[in-house]
């Protein structure tokens, strides 16, 4: 069975309707929004709210079928980061039933699905003329996966953590200098004037790069800082023969973005506790989604989930005795 569209004046009026079409609830749906729909200006323009569902049943049975053939390579990307103001970040889920996406774990993340979508009817044009040439072949021979302990690919380590720099082990602080030296260097290369600091964040250590008219380092929804992080963490790899994980911040970009998700999640957790709604917070990558988990954790009236396909990927924050 194949993913089918329903639409309605709001998100949670369509996810009502594939439940009635399917007899099923939300947890046994696999819901993709494909739009929120909008009011229009005072009536006139209005578009209605759509999205995708199937079964899970059936997404399985799909994937299933799968597993036979080869992933396909999907390119890494950088982390990012998106830029918000509190205001928008705050969307309120219209909705008395639990009326969400269903819940899907933050890692990996999940292949959207209209990819799905288009191998299956790349599949359906070729299935026929695929399966006779297999038909014709001897079957691959497959070799038993070596033990993991026998792999010499070198494993990553944790962020370099923070605590003072005399508590630091040699091998950390001359990571530190080599990330540091690194650094510099792309500065220089890019023309941009800037002095590289050693700094401690909440979590790990980090090196922050202060200077003026930096903002071309963090780009749009901090692509570029990503990206930035990325490139210097790569270049120590290589230089140092294992892979190791430097914070890169930029006038402390990422320490300001924190705390803003943390105010963010509290405001929002203390309006769930005191209206019993459910609060919708703004699409954000793992890492933030991360943050805002982390800060509700142990939040006494309010849970979390997050939903949602990447890139579009959100957290929603709902009454801890509401069935989601």
């Amino acid at each position: 069975m194949t993913f089918k569209e329903f639409s309605g004046k709001n998100v949670e009026e369509a996810i009502r309707a594939a439940m009635k079409e399917f007899g099923a609830d939300l947890g046994d749906l696999d819901i993709e929004i494909l739009s929120q729909g909008s009011r229009g200006i005072l009536g006139v323009g209005t578009d209605e709210a759509r999205i995708l569902a199937a079964p899970k049943s059936a997404v399985a049975e799909a994937a299933s079928v799968r597993a036979d053939s080869p992933p396909e390579p999907i390119a890494e990307m950088p982390q990012e980061t998106v830029e918000q103001t509190d205001a928008e970040a705050l969307t309120p889920v219209e909705t008395d039933d639990g009326g969400l996406t269903p819940v899907m774990a933050d890692e990996p993340a999940a292949p959207s699905a209209s990819r799905s979508r288009s191998r299956g009817r790349g599949r359906e044009a070729t299935g026929a003329s695929t399966r006779s040439s297999r038909e014709g072949r001897p079957p691959r021979e497959r070799r038993p996966a070596e033990p993991r302990n026998g792999d010499t690919r070198p494993e990553p380590r944790p962020f370099v953590p923070a605590k003072p720099m005399e508590e630091l082990s040699e091998s950390e602080r001359a990571t530190l200098d080599e990330a540091k030296s690194v650094l510099e260097e792309l500065l220089r290369l890019m023309e941009l004037p800037g002095t590289v600091e050693v700094a401690m964040g909440t979590e790990a250590a980090k090196l922050n790069v202060v200077g003026d008219d930096l903002g071309v380092l963090i780009g749009r929804r901090g692509e570029k800082l990503a990206s930035l992080q990325h490139i210097v963490n790569l270049i120590v790899a290589r230089r140092e023969g294992q892979l190791n994980r430097i914070m890169v911040d930029v006038e402390n970009y990422r320490g300001r973005r924190e705390d803003q998700l943390r105010d963010v999640a509290d405001r929002a957790a203390q309006r769930v506790a005191q209206s019993g709604k459910i609060i919708q917070l703004k699409a954000m990558p793992a890492m933030e989604r991360r943050i805002v988990h982390l800060a509700l954790s142990e939040h006494e009236a309010v849970r979390t989930q997050s939903v949602g396909v990447e890139p579009n990927r959100r957290v929603v924050i709902l009454p801890a005795n509401k069935v989601g």
